[in-house]
């Protein structure tokens, strides 16, 4: 069987990748499960961040580190990673976004292909959400 094929069939079907990074701090891998979308060698990915809410006082908000996601946080340090697809494992770039609304747009339209307007809603476009593009080297 062809490797290139039996890798884009599991990006086109798989629910979720496991994507492994590269620990900022420890330097060791940092893995987590995510729901994904494909589309022409880039795996989109959307952080589940938002704005943190004001505190109590209703003045201090958390910084934007404190509020990314850390396994964008590890991306963004270093850009090289891996995912995983039950027996199939690429690697990946993380290509920082040069229009993060125009790619949050794109990154949402494509889940909703994906997973469905009833699970993919309104919601994925709120402010403070980050889109994530992974270049596949397969």
């Amino acid at each position: 069987m062809d490797p290139a094929w039996s890798t884009e069939r599991a990006l086109a079907e798989a629910d979720e990748l496991e994507l492994v990074t590269t620990g900022r701090v420890s330097g060791q891998p940092h893995t987590v499960r995510l729901r994904f979308a494909y589309e022409d060698g880039v795996v989109w990915l959307r952080t589940g961040e938002r704005a943190s809410a004001p505190n109590a006082s209703g003045v201090h908000r958390g910084t934007q580190s404190d509020r990314t996601a850390d396994w964008l946080r590890n991306l963004e340090h270093d850009p090289q990673a891996r995912i995983r697809i039950g027996d199939a494992e690429m690697p990946v770039r993380y290509e920082p976004y040069v229009d993060p609304a125009a790619d949050l747009r794109r990154a949402v339209e494509l889940l909703r292909e994906k997973y469905g307007a009833e699970w993919v809603g309104d919601w994925y476009l709120d402010a403070g959400r980050i889109p994530v593009r992974l270049r596949v080297a397969v």
